[in-house]
């Protein structure tokens, strides 16, 4: 993969006149792609006004594109440039050095013990929604589950990552915030003809009224921080001591500010969704449950789950990497690369667009087997050799890989197991489980599913867990 000399013309659809393959985008990005690749294979060439988008499907494109040549493949200009209303120049939409020296900041909050030591705030925050879910087990009522992960996770980021508690209904308001702005950034990503932002429409006041309910908590939540003579060692504490190295500059309110929402943006949404697609997963596939429920009860016993708990439950880590597979909450990165390129004998022009989806490459059968099974097996310690680096990547890989993925493989196990312990939740009948495109990999509908209390007959573990295919399953 050289730079771009006489390389072919990526194949792909032809698409209507004049709009090219625009429409069917928007309409539904998720399934274009995924019928688009299974249709021309590993890169696919759309022509969409103004731009030619490539998308790219194999471990060694990607590796190429984010690790290999990531210099001349920075975040892509024009999404970046449409979640700048939203993030500013936080470490999701940053680049070059300025990028860098954020993320040299923001990663020994992420690393070792200081990760272990959320462990408690995680466990605690799940026991607190068992004990507001009791009421509706009791009834087994039917609560869609999205909302209430979205709660239960920016409670837990708000608690680990910046020391702060949220009172009332402050979690709710909040996570409905931040799905109102995000949802408002990704209809911006999928119009490929940008309207004046200063044209007055609903969805604009909507999207503006939540961004300043946000910053007034978010800028409320600094000034306090400042004013405090000892304050907690945590990541807003770390960004407020923090000093340029050639300017001696702190940072100002604006950029801290920028920092913040991006934990909003990353750190909590993408951990809730993974929580979301595991439920759905384990009432879909009840020899799963069984035999998770049978490891915790093993280890932990009557007692609740802690960190250290993690090495022996070798069987649930492996089926959340597994629901990672199936449903990575970052569904898709972009790219642009600066200078001309070639990516398997192709040519990648400057100024394109460059979608990398983890979506589709956890589902290629030429480097998974039974590639739409649900299967947590292939992940322990003697099923998981074999498959490259770059086909499995939830968390991106490369310099810019996710610096909170720890923090996600903490909380997810350790949520998942506190529930179980109290509850077993099933899929509303009928209710189709399709994923949609939302910045991040929503279930399209929610997820209502009904909530029981654990009994003998509810809890019961045991058998053998086998693969069993997922796409398009109610």
């Amino acid at each position: 993969m050289s730079a771009a000399g006489a390389g072919r013309r990526a194949p792909g659809p032809r698409g209507y006149p004049v709009v090219g393959s625009g429409p069917h985008l928007v309409r539904d990005l998720v399934g274009t792609f995924a019928r688009s690749w299974r249709q021309y294979g590993d890169i696919v060439r759309f022509q969409v006004p103004g731009v030619e988008l490539f998308l790219v499907t194999h471990p060694d494109y990607i590796k190429h594109v984010l690790d290999d040549r990531q210099p001349n493949y920075p975040k892509d200009p024009l999404s970046v440039g449409k979640f700048e209303p939203w993030c500013g120049q936080g470490l999701f939409t940053s680049n070059g050095d300025f990028h860098f020296r954020q993320r040299r900041l923001a990663q020994p909050a992420f690393k070792g013990s200081r990760i272990a030591a959320f462990g408690p705030t995680m466990v605690d925050a799940a026991a607190e929604l068992v004990d507001e879910w009791r009421p509706s087990a009791d009834e087994r009522r039917i609560l869609d589950i999205t909302p209430e992960m979205m709660r239960l996770a920016l409670t837990i980021v708000m608690q680990s990552i910046f020391s702060t508690a949220l009172t009332g209904g402050q979690a709710g308001e909040i996570a409905r915030a931040v799905r109102l702005c995000n949802a408002y950034t990704n209809t911006r990503l999928q119009r490929f003809v940008e309207l004046p932002q200063l044209l007055p429409s609903r969805a604009r006041r909507e999207f503006l009224a939540a961004r300043t309910l946000l910053d007034g908590f978010v800028y409320g939540l600094i000034a306090e921080r400042r004013l405090d003579d000892a304050p907690p060692d945590d990541l807003l504490t770390r960004f407020l001591a923090a000093r340029d190295e050639q300017t001696g500059e702190r940072m100002s309110d604006r950029q801290l500010r920028d920092e913040v929402v991006t934990m909003f943006l990353g750190g909590y949404e993408t951990t809730a969704l993974c929580l979301v697609w595991a439920f759905s997963l384990l009432s879909r596939h009840p020899e799963a449950e069984r035999r998770m429920r049978a490891e915790i009860a093993e280890v932990c016993g009557g007692r609740a789950p802690s960190a250290d708990d993690l090495p022996a439950l070798a069987y649930t880590r492996a089926l959340v990497q597994e629901v990672l597979r199936l449903y990575p909450s970052v569904w898709t990165l972009s790219r642009s690369p600066l200078q001309d390129d070639e990516i398997g004998g192709y040519r990648v022009p400057a100024g394109s667009q460059v979608f990398i989806s983890p979506y589709l490459m956890h589902r290629h059968p030429g480097f998974w087997p039974n590639p739409e099974g649900f299967d947590p097996g292939r992940f322990t310690a003697r099923a998981s050799g074999g498959v490259p680096l770059y086909a499995y990547l939830p968390f991106s890989r490369g310099p810019r890989r996710c610096p909170g993925a720890s923090v996600a493989l903490l909380e997810v196990p350790l949520v998942l197991a506190r529930i179980l312990q109290s509850y077993r939740l099933t899929l509303a009948p009928g209710h189709v489980r399709e994923p949609t495109s939302n910045v991040f990999l929503y279930p399209r509908g929610g997820m209502p599913m009904r909530v029981e209390h654990v009994t003998e007959r509810t809890g019961e573990c045991g058998g053998s867990v086998g693969p069993r295919a997922e796409g398009g399953s109610r």
